[in-house]
């Protein structure tokens, strides 16, 4: 180590000594005086240990404050995204009403369209019958122009019948010397044309106030026609927007016509699509029936006039061909789903389901040995061997009609389908079903047992159908299909 190394570490130990001088603590206890002595070690440990405390406050006090002020922003993010989830609320509720809206005007634009149509009809019958009116009066204005030239032809008359009267009156004024001697002959010719003079003023004056009428008729009629014209150019302009306003509503109504074109052939490839699913449903529960060994002609047989099957030809589609209108989509759905009704009837009333939960089949149906006296003998059901007083089950849908014992099958519950399907469970231990009782699908109706013709707990399952045996594996077979196609 160098000297300004030791010199350094030198100094460096008299500032601890002088900061940490060796203290003593004087405690005093019933009289008698201890020392504690406080080493620069001590000191130095405990001034460390506090500020690590010190330090650790600190960092805790800063921490908390810090995440007081993250849990802050975070409660002011989780009410904005509460405010937009509001805001958003609020825009899908505008957006229903705008389109309740939409709708509405539509079925108003609709409404307007037809009153646009009704209001044109009425103006065609209007320009139909101003057309007639125009026509009636350009007719009398021809009437009072040929009119007023007969009564410039019967002026003009009058005019030179007025100058023939004036040539008299001259001539005889002029020949009144001579004609003297005819003066009374002359004065009664004078007071016959002063007086037709005077019938003709009448005439000409009658004439005058029929020509004022005449004119102030045919100013009238100017008038009229004047007016006429501007209606019919305010009618024709009228048309023209009509017009324009009848190609826009016509290129709305084709616009809508194909909407609903759209719409209908929606609806057609939806009733199709459900018209496959039915004839889907029909094959699969039609062969549901022919593997339980039922017939379907017998217990579900199609109306006669319904053809459910299909072929002819192959002709190649091509699309100018006709295509299947709605009445033919809907008359094969209502077909098929009539067909479906039916067949559901039948399906619903089919034992496809075991009566036990637990079982092994101990017998089979038909030919078999007598377990009692060893002679082969048929057997007409299915023995279900399982544990001691083990729920049976009714297999389908179906009426109690018997419920008791009989010879050789103990206790045994017999339940009616419908379609003459029948089911029989024999060798109860007990029964839990009452005669006339109306049970379900999987409802218990008795207990396993090994009562009447038995030798051991097991059940004696049966299925009839108009009073005679079937086998009861097959419609089992016929279930286990059934779950397949409900998995696939």
């Amino acid at each position: 180590m160098t000297d300004d190394a030791r010199g350094w570490a030198d100094r460096l130990k008299g500032a601890f000594r002088r900061v940490f001088p060796e203290r003593q603590i004087i405690v005093r206890t019933d009289g008698e005086t201890s020392y504690i002595r406080l080493t620069a070690t001590l000191q130095i440990t405990v001034l460390a240990c506090w500020l690590v405390v010190a330090g650790w406050v600190g960092f805790a006090t800063v921490g908390y404050y810090t995440q007081g002020s993250m849990i802050l922003a975070k409660n002011e993010a989780i009410d904005r995204s509460r405010h937009a989830y509001r805001k958003l609320l609020d825009q899908v509720s505008d957006y229903q009403l705008s389109i309740v809206g939409i709708t509405r005007d539509l079925k108003e634009t609709e409404a307007h369209l037809r009153r646009l149509f009704s209001q044109n009809e009425a103006l065609k019958q209007d320009l139909s019958s101003t057309a007639v009116a125009l026509r009636t009066s350009e007719a009398e204005r021809a009437r009072i122009a040929s009119s007023r030239v007969a009564l410039g032809d019967q002026l003009e008359l009058l005019g030179s019948e007025l100058r023939q009267m004036t040539g008299k009156n001259n001539a005889l004024e002029a020949h009144i010397g001579t004609l003297r001697r005819h003066l009374e002959t002359i004065e009664a010719e004078k007071a016959e044309i002063a007086a037709e003079r005077a019938a003709l003023d009448d005439q000409l004056w009658s004439l005058h106030n029929e020509l004022e009428s005449s004119n102030s008729k045919v100013a009238l009629l100017q008038s009229n026609v004047k007016a006429l014209k501007g209606d019919l150019r305010t009618v024709i302009l009228e048309r023209s927007a009509i017009a324009s306003d009848n190609d826009s509503l016509r290129g709305q109504i084709i616009s809508m016509q194909r909407a609903i074109e759209d719409e209908r052939d929606s609806h057609r490839a939806e009733l199709r699509r459900i018209a496959d699913r039915a004839q889907d449903n029909i094959k699969t529960v039609e062969e549901v029936i022919r593997r339980t060994g039922l017939k379907l002609d017998t217990i579900a047989p199609l109306p006669s006039k319904q053809l459910m099957g299909q072929g002819g030809p192959f002709v190649p589609y091509h699309p100018d061909m006709a295509s299947e209108d709605d009445d033919t989509v809907r008359g094969s759905l209502t077909q098929r789903l009539d067909r479906w009704e039916a067949l559901r009837d039948v399906f619903v009333a089919l034992p496809l389901v075991p009566p036990l939960a637990d079982f092994r089949i101990s017998s089979g149906y038909g030919a078999r040995v007598d377990p009692f006296n060893g002679r082969k003998a048929m057997h007409d059901g299915v023995d279900f061997a399982g544990p001691y007083k083990q729920p049976v089950t009714a297999t389908a849908d179906g009426k109690v009609v018997f419920a008791g014992r009989r010879s050789g099958y103990g206790r045994v519950v017999e339940i009616e389908h419908g379609h003459g399907l029948m089911t029989r469970y024999a060798h109860l231990a007990k029964v839990l079903a009452r005669r006339g009782e109306t049970v379900t699908l999987g409802r218990t109706i008795g207990l396993l047992g090994s009562s009447g013709r038995s030798s051991g707990p097991h059940v004696h399952y049966e299925v009839r159908y108009n009073g005679r045996s079937l086998n009861p594996a097959k419609f089992l077979k016929a279930g286990s299909y059934v779950q397949s196609k409900e998995a696939n």
